[in-house]
């Protein structure tokens, strides 16, 4: 079903402009955005029916250089982000499936090495991303509540609209009105929402991804 493969590439192509914005506006995590950002660009690439343009030997020197990134800050017990742990699986899952046949199995095709430990990891894996795609589901809807924040890693930014304050105050000016929407627009594109749903996407992208390789 190539139609799905294309729909997929596309979603992925989307969620990795979109970290891709994030990181541009982000004053905080901005290691955390770019790396969701290469993997949305190359779980794109892996499912796209066009094939990756990039080498597969840049995509291992980018996600091993993420990983050992955030493995450093995991061992430094909390330094940087708070969620460098789930980038190290991130990565690894990502070396897995280039190393492992992961652009055949996008395609639908299996990955190498049928046998041995390679299903286990595989499906090791799908387990963890889909339980992380309902860890972050059950924060969205408390949050939707008002239990809890939805964020599942980091502060994923402040309420511009805070900041800048009701456009209905008291003696507000023409431009403030004007300039009210976009900051409406970059608050919802910075909100632990957007990141939350951002990652339930990739997530579930990433489990059909390694589900593919069993």
């Amino acid at each position: 079903m190539e139609w799905v493969h294309v729909l997929l590439a596309m979603g992925c192509l989307g969620l990795g402009v979109l970290h891709l914005a994030r990181l541009l506006l982000m004053r905080g995590d901005r290691v955390g955005e770019a790396s969701h950002a290469a993997m949305g660009f190359g779980m794109a690439a892996m499912y796209s029916p066009l094939g990756d343009p990039v080498p597969d030997a840049v995509w291992l020197v980018v996600f091993a250089a993420t990983g050992l990134w955030f493995a450093a800050l995991a061992v430094r017990a909390g330094l940087g982000t708070r969620d460098a742990g789930y980038h190290v699986v991130c990565a690894v899952a990502m070396l897995f499936m280039l190393t492992m046949g992961g652009h055949e199995a996008a395609g639908g095709h299996g990955g190498r090495g049928g046998i041995g430990l390679l299903p286990v990891a595989a499906l090791a894996l799908a387990g963890f991303f889909a339980w992380h795609a309902l860890r972050c589901g059950d924060r969205l809807l408390a949050a939707a509540r008002g239990e809890a924040d939805c964020a599942c890693g980091p502060d994923a930014g402040t309420d511009l609209a805070a900041r800048t304050g009701s456009p209905l105050r008291a003696g507000v000016s023409t431009r403030e009105l004007t300039a009210a929407p976009a900051a409406a627009r970059m608050a919802r594109l910075r909100s632990a929402r957007t990141a939350t749903g951002a990652h339930i996407a990739m997530a579930g992208a990433m489990t059909v991804m390694c589900l593919g390789m069993l």
